[in-house]
């Protein structure tokens, strides 16, 4: 038999066998599957997915008024349930935590690239289980919060000189701020305090993989799995030659600065942190010390590009609300005055500050449709069937955006939180974009931090506004993790003696030598 009509057999029975699948799925349960679009025989409704450039979440709104808050899409006996109601998202993954808190296995993404091995991607076992409390205990202790908001005042004060100095570069800096933040608790690893910093972009790089690598449905060997047998190069297997570039880029930052901070640990230079402590308590036990080296990856990556998004919303937003800047100015300016920078500590006297922060949350989640939940068991909802394997994703987009709860949601107004004798704050978003149940993110405090203690410095000494090409547009780009598309944005001091205040804050945050070169010369 030749070649080609041996693939073309091999392809026939890998259908056969999931048209038999199908036929079997509904084999004794009388249920119906949540409402959904009319599929194709044996593919389904693999024409039905979020087309390439459309954000997620709006895609999957229009099920709403299609078919109800609770609707499905199934591809090769793979279904998708997608809730476009809160209510029905905590019922399934915060109160039936115990069978929604899976993660799906995704050839692409998982198998092909790496990510299974990272706590956002692992299934819900015992390895899970010891990333989430090796994060816990970073993460989310008064201890390590407090360490948290010292590094992060000192990294926002350099992250304003670096704006001073060059303000077109809005977007680098703050990729420097966020990576140099998680990097120092990470690794103990000191980033370079101006231009690009070789562990800063790698962070990046991975990031974007997982972003890209993780959407359901995008890549075709996670609708087609039978493209996984193909042989090399036959039509349809491109998708490999994408997957090995991010496996090497992903590779890279999980084993670069684990060898950066082993190496330090030899030569006993090295300076407290996630992971030194880690290994310092593992010994030489093998399985643990790849538990910590993924969990440190999980932090790092996390960590930084989720804060990069929040940051670029609110730049925009406050680019195109200079009404709200002058309100958050003036209570800057009544609380703290000018001759200091505002720190964590100032928190509880600044509210509208903390406002403008919930509102950045709410306006632009950085997760719009969450991370997709995996049921480990068969479910009912609403007089529908869940199957066991079912994905459900959650729409956090619209659960933020929907008007009956949030007014004129696409209005950028921290107002919204302020509670006055005539308006009851609306609901805290941070109830919606940090996850459910038991995936509900661990570093959700340290990221609330972070945002306040930039937005409040950034408000106090800069003004932004638009530049003199127009206001910059409100589109973001799709992808699980979703970030503004790039605009221009004016920043200048409010003043002489802001500018001065700028400059001044060297004195207390002082640059510290890098660690840039010495990564260089790591082997691992």
């Amino acid at each position: 038999m030749g070649f080609t009509a041996t693939v073309a057999l091999a392809i026939f029975g890998v259908f056969v066998a999931y048209a038999i699948r199908l036929l079997l799925q509904g084999k004794g349960n009388d249920r119906p599957l949540p409402p959904g679009p009319k599929g194709l025989p044996v593919l389904g409704n693999v024409n039905d997915m979020p087309k390439p450039g459309v954000l997620e979440a709006h895609h999957w709104l229009e099920h709403k008024e299609l078919y109800g808050p609770i609707s499905s899409v199934t591809v090769l006996g793979q279904t998708m349930v997608i809730v476009n109601d809160p209510k029905i998202a905590f019922e399934l993954l915060r109160d039936r935590s115990t069978i929604h808190s899976s993660r799906p296995h995704q050839a692409f993404s998982c198998d092909l690239v790496g990510w299974k091995n990272a706590t956002a991607m692992s299934p819900y076992n015992e390895y899970w289980k010891t990333h989430r409390k090796n994060i816990t205990k970073v993460a989310s202790s008064n201890v390590s919060v407090s360490v948290f908001d010292r590094v992060q005042e000192e990294e926002a004060a350099h992250f304003l000189m670096n704006v001073l100095a060059a303000p077109n570069d809005l977007f680098d800096h703050i990729r420097t701020e966020a990576g140099t933040v998680i990097l120092k608790i990470t690794y103990g690893y000191t980033a370079k305090n101006r231009g690009k910093d070789p562990l800063v972009d790698l962070a990046g790089k991975a990031m974007w993989t997982f972003a890209e690598s993780t959407v359901p449905g995008k890549w075709p060997v996670d609708i087609f799995p039978f493209l996984k047998y193909l042989p090399e190069g036959f039509p349809g297997t491109g998708y490999r030659k994408t997957g090995r570039e991010m496996q090497k880029i992903l590779s890279d930052c999980t084993e670069r600065p684990y060898a950066f901070v082993k190496q330090q640990m030899r030569e006993k230079r090295a300076k407290t942190s996630f992971l030194s402590q880690a290994i310092e308590s593992i010994g030489t036990d093998a399985d643990m010390e790849f538990v910590h080296k993924w969990t440190a990856l999980s932090l790092f990556t996390g960590g930084a590009d989720t804060t990069v998004s929040s940051l670029m919303t609110f730049f925009l937003a406050i680019t195109l609300n200079l009404e709200v800047q002058k309100k958050a100015q003036e209570e800057l300016d009544r609380v703290i005055g000018g001759n200091r920078l505002p720190v964590a500590a100032d928190k509880d006297s600044l509210p509208y500050i903390h406002a403008v922060m919930l509102e950045t949350h709410r306006w632009h989640p950085v997760l719009p449709m969450g991370l997709p939940h995996a049921s480990t068991a068969e479910d009912v909802c609403n007089g529908y069937r869940i199957p066991k394997g079912a994905l459900v994703l959650p729409n956090t987009w619209w659960f933020t955006h929907d008007p009956a709860v949030y007014p004129d949601p696409m209005k950028f107004n921290p107002d919204r939180f302020v509670e006055t004798a005539t308006h009851k704050p609306e609901p805290d978003p941070r109830n919606f974009i940090f996850g459910f149940g038991r995936r509900i993110c661990p570093g959700r405090y340290v990221a609330d931090n972070a945002l306040f203690i930039t937005i409040a410095q950034t408000l106090a000494v800069f003004d932004v506004k638009p530049t003199a090409e127009g206001k910059p547009e409100i589109k973001f780009e799709a992808g699980i993790i979703s970030h503004p598309v790039p605009y221009k944005t004016s920043i200048t001091p409010r003043s002489p003696a802001h500018k001065e205040l700028i400059e001044k804050a060297e004195e207390k945050y002082p640059w510290e030598k890098d660690d840039a070169k010495e990564l260089e010369n790591i082997k691992w």
